[in-house]
C-alpha cells in the first residue's frame, strides 16, 4: 500500500510538472503559432412555438452582404412549446427549422460557401445548430453536444441550455444557445440558471448515455466511442465550458428593463436608448459580477427584441401588457483578448489583434412572425491556423533548461479568510437559503488545486472518491453548495471568493429536528499542499418541519364548538368558575392527525382552488412561502390572509418532511416490490388481486424507465393496490391520508376541466402537481412511474363505483 502510494504521489508530481511546462509553452504559443482571421455568424430566435412560414426569408437575419461567415451558430427556443415536447422525442420540427436555416444560408452559385452541418442539439424547445462552409470542414475535430436542463426542480428542459464545442483548426470554441426564466422580477432566478449551465455543463468525445427517467427531459447522445486508425478506443476527453479559447453564448436570456412600461415605450418612441441600457438587468448583474464573468458585448443599437404582437411592429397589447425588453442576447468570451504574431503565411495580421472582434449586432426587425425578433451578430476570429513544431520543441528544451535551474518540488500556499477559518449559519429555518463568503488567495507561485471534504472522505492526505458515503453524521453536507463549485483553482497570487450556501433539504429536515447545534470540520484539500480545517458552526430550528406525527402535540377537539383547538391559547388558564367546564369539553383525539395540519386542511376544503393555476410555472417561479413559515413558527394557524398556492405547497413541504413517508417504506415494499416471494409477504388476503395474481406482478416494475402518462386508463390492479395500502395504514396516518384524498378529489380537475385548459402549460402544470403529491406521499421509495399511477388512482377513480374507502364522520370530522 505505501509502495502504492508512493508511485502516485510521484507520477502526480510528474503530473504537475508538465502540466506546468505545457503552461509555460501556452504562453509562449505566439512565438510558434500562425493565426489567420476567420468570419463567425451568432443568432438567437424565440419562435414563440410558431411552425416556419412557407414563405419564410431569413436572409435580414442569418445573410451579410460582401462577408461570407465561415462558421454559422444558429439559437432557436421554443420550437416546441406543446404537451409532448415533455414525452417524446420529435424531430420533425428540428428538421422543419433545419430546413430554413439550409435554404437561407447556402449559396449554390458559390461552391466555396456551401455549408456542412457538424452537429445539432436540442432540449425541449431549445434547438442549436452550428454549420462550417465545407472546405474547413476536414479542420473540425473533437465535437461534442450536451445539455443542462434548469425547469422545474432542475429536471425539466423547458428552460435550460444546449452546447456545441469542437477544435477549429488549433482553437477550441464553444458555442451555446439558453433560454432562462421568464418574468420581470425573475433576476435571480436567471442568474441561477446561468450559474447551473455553467457549473453543470460537461462536454465528452467519449459515450454518453441517456435514462428517461422523466419524461420531459432527455439528454441528446453525443454519438459512437471514438477510436484509433488500428480500431482501439480513445480514452475520453471532457471539456467544461470555461476550457475553450472562445466562447459565444447566446439564447432568450429574459433580462428585462428595470423601468416603468410607459417610460420604456416613450423612451422607445424617442429612439433614446442610452437611459433604457443602464436600466437593462443584464448589464446591471454583469457590473455587479454576478453573472457572465469576463463576458463581453457588442453596443446595443437596436430597439428591444421584445414582446411584439405577433406579425406586427407594434409592441404587447394583450392583457398583460409587457415591458419591451433586450431578452434576446449574444455574448462571448476569450481566453486571451489580445494575440501577438510575428508571421502569417496568408494573411498579414498587426502585432496585436483582438482575437475576437464584433463588426455589428443588431436585430432582423421585418422578421415578424415571433412575439420576439431574431438577433444576429457577425465577429471576425483569429484563429491558431498551424503550428510550427520545430521552433515550438526548441521553446519547449528552453523552458526545460529554465525549471532545472528552478525548485522542482513549488509547494503551492493559500491564506483563507475569515481567520480563522469557519463558517457560521446563525439560527437558520426550515426554507431559508443562507449564504457565507469565504476568501482564498493563493500566496504561492503556482496553481493551486483545491477541494472541500468531510473527514469521511479524506484520509492522510488522500482524497477518497465521491461514490464514498457519508458518514451518519455528515448528512449535513448534501445540503451545502459552493459558488463556484468545487473542486475548483486559484491561479498564481489571485485571489477567489466562495459563496457558501446552506438549505435544509426536504429529505434532511428530520435528522436536523434533535439537533439545535451543528459543530462540524470541513477540510479544505489543497492538492500537494497543505490542508486548512475549516468550523463550520450551524443554529438550527426546524420548528415542526421534519417532526413525525407522533411528535406534536395531541390535537384537542372543543365538543362544545364541535371543533378543533388549533392553538392552546384559545382556551385561557384564568382560574374562572367556568375553567373546569371549559376543561371538560376537550377531548384528546389522539387518532387524528396534529392540529398545523388540521388548520391547513380545513383552510383549503373551504376555498375554491385550482390546481392548474396553482402549479402553473409562473406561480411557483413567485412563491414566497417565508411569511407563512413564520407564522406557523410562533403557532399562528390562522391562515385566512394567505394565498392558495402557499397554504397548499406549505403542506406539500410538511409531508416530504415527515421522517417516514405518510404511505411507510416497509408498505410500500410490501405492495410495490416486484422482487418479493409470496412467503416474504404476509398472509393477508388483501394483498392479493381477485384474479389470484399478486399485486406485484400485476404493477410496472421498479426498473422501468418510463414515467406514467397523465392522462390514459388506470390499472384496476393499482387501484386495487391503493385500498390495500390503506388497509394497512395506522390510524392516524390513515385520518390524514384520508382528509388530503378529499381535499384533492375535491380540486382535481376532472376530463372536462383537462379539455377546457388543454394546452401546454396546464398539461406541465399537472405534471408538477402529479409529481408534487406523489413524493409527499410516498417520498423517493419507489420508481416514478409507479408514483405517478399511485396518485392517479387516488385522485380519478370513479367516484361512484371505487374500491377505494371514503372518509366517514368516524374518521373526519
Amino acid at each position: 500500500m505505501t509502495s502504492a502510494t508512493s508511485y502516485e504521489q510521484q507520477q502526480q508530481k510528474l503530473n504537475d510538472s508538465n502540466r506546468r511546462l505545457e503552461n509555460k509553452l501556452k504562453e509562449r504559443e505566439d512565438e510558434y503559432t500562425s493565426y489567420k482571421q476567420f468570419y463567425i455568424l451568432c443568432g438567437t430566435f424565440n419562435v414563440n412555438n410558431r411552425q416556419p412560414p412557407t414563405n419564410a426569408n431569413l436572409d435580414e437575419w442569418l445573410c451579410r452582404a460582401g462577408k461570407i461567415p465561415d462558421i454559422i451558430a444558429v439559437g432557436f427556443q421554443e420550437i416546441d412549446t406543446s404537451g409532448g415536447a415533455y414525452l417524446y422525442d420529435d424531430k420533425k420540427k428540428e428538421d422543419e427549422w433545419e430546413y430554413v436555416v439550409n435554404n437561407t444560408i447556402q449559396h449554390p452559385a458559390e461552391s466555396k460557401s456551401r455549408y456542412y452541418l457538424i452537429n445539432r442539439v436540442r432540449l425541449m424547445g431549445i434547438l442549436l445548430f452550428v454549420y462550417v462552409r465545407s472546405e474547413h470542414k476536414k479542420k473540425c475535430t473533437a465535437v461534442s453536444r450536451a445539455s443542462v436542463p434548469t425547469g422545474f426542480m432542475n429536471i425539466t428542459g423547458n428552460k435550460g441550455g444546449v452546447g456545441i464545442r469542437f477544435r477549429f483548426y488549433e482553437t477550441d470554441i464553444c458555442f451555446l444557445n439558453c433560454h432562462f426564466a421568464s418574468g420581470d422580477g425573475q433576476t435571480q432566478r436567471r442568474n441561477e440558471d446561468y450559474q447551473t449551465i455553467e457549473s453543470r455543463m460537461v462536454f465528452t468525445d467519449g459515450p454518453t448515455y441517456s435514462i428517461k427517467d422523466y419524461i420531459w427531459h432527455t439528454p441528446a447522445p453525443s454519438g459512437a466511442n471514438p477510436t484509433t486508425n488500428n480500431g482501439q478506443p480513445v480514452t475520453s476527453r471532457w471539456w467544461k465550458i470555461s476550457d475553450h479559447d472562445i466562447i459565444f453564448w447566446f439564447g432568450d436570456m429574459n433580462y428585462r428593463i428595470s423601468q416603468a412600461n410607459e417610460q420604456v415605450r416613450k423612451a422607445i418612441n424617442e429612439v433614446s436608448m442610452i437611459p433604457l441600457q443602464e436600466k437593462d438587468q443584464l448589464k446591471c448583474e454583469i457590473k455587479l459580477d454576478r453573472v457572465f464573468k469576463n463576458y463581453q458585448e457588442h453596443t446595443i443599437d437596436f430597439i428591444p427584441t421584445y414582446k411584439f404582437d405577433p406579425g406586427t411592429d407594434v409592441y404587447d397589447t394583450s392583457e398583460k401588457l409587457r415591458t419591451p425588453s433586450w431578452t434576446d442576447r449574444i455574448l462571448y468570451k476569450v481566453k486571451r483578448k489580445k494575440i501577438h504574431s510575428n508571421f502569417n503565411n496568408e494573411k498579414q495580421i498587426q502585432d496585436e489583434t483582438d482575437v475576437v472582434k464584433p463588426l455589428d449586432y443588431f436585430c432582423a426587425r421585418t422578421v415578424n412572425f415571433s412575439d420576439h425578433r431574431p438577433v444576429s451578430s457577425l465577429f471576425l476570429s483569429s484563429i491558431k491556423y498551424l503550428y510550427d513544431e520545430k521552433r515550438s520543441n526548441s521553446i519547449r528544451e528552453q523552458l526545460i533548461r529554465e525549471f532545472d535551474r528552478e525548485e522542482n518540488d513549488a509547494i503551492p500556499t493559500i491564506d483563507v479568510y475569515p481567520r480563522p477559518p469557519e463558517v457560521k449559519f446563525v439560527l437558520i429555518k426550515y426554507l431559508d437559503k443562507s449564504s457565507y463568503k469565504m476568501k482564498i488567495k493563493n500566496t504561492g507561485e503556482c496553481q493551486v488545486n483545491y477541494t472541500i471534504l468531510t473527514s469521511s472522505r479524506f484520509s492522510a492526505g488522500d482524497v477518497k472518491q465521491q461514490s464514498v458515503p457519508l458518514k451518519p453524521d455528515e448528512y449535513f453536507f448534501n445540503c451545502l453548495e459552493f459558488v463556484p463549485p468545487v473542486p475548483s483553482s486559484i491561479q498564481a497570487k489571485e485571489e477567489q471568493e466562495i459563496d457558501v450556501i446552506f438549505n435544509v433539504k426536504p429529505e434532511y429536515a428530520s435528522l436536523f429536528t434533535n439537533k439545535k447545534q451543528l459543530n462540524e470540520i470541513l477540510i479544505l484539500h489543497v492538492e500537494n499542499g497543505a490542508d486548512t480545517f475549516i468550523i463550520l458552526d450551524i443554529t438550527l430550528d426546524m420548528g415542526p418541519f421534519g417532526l413525525s406525527l407522533d411528535q406534536f402535540p395531541v390535537t384537542l377537539f372543543n365538543r362544545s364548538t364541535n371543533t378543533y383547538v388549533y392553538d392552546v391559547k384559545q382556551i385561557p388558564d384564568d382560574g374562572g368558575d367556568d375553567y373546569s367546564e371549559r376543561q371538560e369539553n376537550l377531548i384528546e383525539m389522539k387518532k387524528d392527525p396534529p392540529a398545523l395540519y388540521l388548520a391547513l386542511i380545513d383552510c383549503l376544503k373551504e376555498r375554491e382552488l385550482d390546481l392548474i393555476d396553482i402549479f402553473n410555472a409562473d406561480t411557483q417561479d413567485n412563491l414566497d412561502l417565508i411569511p407563512l413559515r413564520n407564522e406557523i413558527y410562533n403557532h399562528n394557524y390562522k391562515f385566512d390572509k394567505y394565498e392558495n398556492s402557499d397554504l397548499l405547497m406549505i403542506l406539500i413541504h410538511l409531508l416530504q418532511c415527515l421522517p417516514e413517508p405518510l404511505i411507510s417504506t416497509q408498505i410500500q415494499k410490501k405492495i410495490f416490490n416486484s422482487g418479493r416471494t409470496h412467503h416474504q409477504l404476509t398472509n393477508s388476503s388483501s394483498q392479493y388481486l381477485p384474479s389470484g395474481n399478486t399485486i406485484q406482478s400485476s404493477l410496472p416494475l421498479s426498473t422501468s424507465h418510463r414515467v406514467a402518462n397523465v392522462s390514459g386508463s388506470i390499472p384496476n390492479e393499482m387501484k386495487n393496490a391503493v385500498t390495500i395500502l390503506i388497509e394497512q395504514l395506522q390510524p392516524k396516518e390513515r385520518n390524514l391520508f384520508f382528509r388530503l384524498l378529499v381535499l384533492f378529489q375535491k380540486i382535481w380537475p376532472d376530463e372536462q376541466d383537462k379539455q377546457k385548459n388543454d394546452n401546454s402549460q396546464s398539461h406541465r402544470a399537472i405534471q408538477n402537481c402529479i409529481e408534487s403529491l406523489s413524493l409527499a406521499l410516498l417520498h423517493g421509495e419507489v420508481n416514478s412511474q409507479q408514483r405517478h399511477l399511485f396518485i392517479r388512482a387516488c385522485l380519478e377513480d370513479d367516484r361512484s363505483n371505487s374500491n377505494i374507502p371514503r372518509s366517514s364522520s368516524k374518521t373526519i370530522k
